[in-house]
């Protein structure tokens, strides 16, 4: 059976009635035309081959910095809590007194002693609100400022300890010194005679007779 096609037709005594309209493909015809022009027009996507994206870049990891924002989030948090307990916001200003600079007062004190004793970077802290101390209560103004001059000092045995980690050696066997008066040696004094947040420093004399400042990191940086 023939295929059926469709075409336009008009009688011949009027010839003006012809007129050039293509031809209608058959219609077998139109599925195969399309699977055509579907497959010409759409691929499937290839995706890249690892090779052509070029290494990546390993990722950068920040324990130790997450772990100590992490903490003095707490902390403040923890401070600013008793901060507001002790002073009250829902009193009104006029029936407070002297009761607010009095917590004032205990929440810097409290503040400080915190910083303080966990020294290294968290007084780094406390050096850094004091430096800001004209936004803040006069209480902590007066606290604060003892931040640049009141360092605590790491005992004898973290210091030889840190010395003995860097240099796998005893601090006379690094310096030349003597604890004991030995003769020929230099000496080197056991308390420091600066402390900062980071490091303090020792004096001592060598065995060539001169002065030197021994500055030592304070061994809680490297924990922190």
């Amino acid at each position: 059976m023939p295929n059926l096609s469709i075409a336009a037709y008009a009688p011949l005594s009027e010839p003006s009635a012809i007129h050039h309209q293509p031809t209608i493909a058959p219609l077998t015809t139109l599925p195969h035309r399309l699977r055509a022009a579907h497959s010409s027009q759409f691929q499937p996507f290839v995706p890249p081959s690892p090779a052509s994206l070029g290494r990546a870049r390993p990722a950068r990891h920040y324990p130790r910095t997450s772990r100590w924002v992490r903490r003095l989030l707490y902390t403040s948090a923890a401070l600013g809590t008793l901060y507001l307990v002790d002073v009250n916001p829902v009193t009104p200003p006029r029936h407070r007194g002297p009761c607010a600079h009095l917590a004032s007062a205990s929440s810097a004190e409290r503040l400080f002693d915190l910083l303080r004793s966990n020294g290294g970077l968290y007084l780094k802290i406390g050096q850094a609100i004091a430096m800001q101390s004209a936004i803040m209560p006069p209480e902590f103004q007066k606290m604060f400022a003892r931040m640049f001059d009141d360092a605590p000092q790491n005992d004898w045995e973290d210091v030889e300890r840190v010395i003995r980690e860097d240099f796998g050696k005893s601090p006379e066997e690094v310096f030349g010194v003597s604890f004991r008066g030995e003769e020929g040696k230099g000496v080197m004094e056991k308390v420091a005679r600066a402390s900062a947040s980071v490091a303090q420093v020792h004096w001592a004399r060598l065995p060539d007779g001169r002065e030197v400042a021994i500055k030592v990191q304070k061994r809680e940086i490297a924990q922190q």
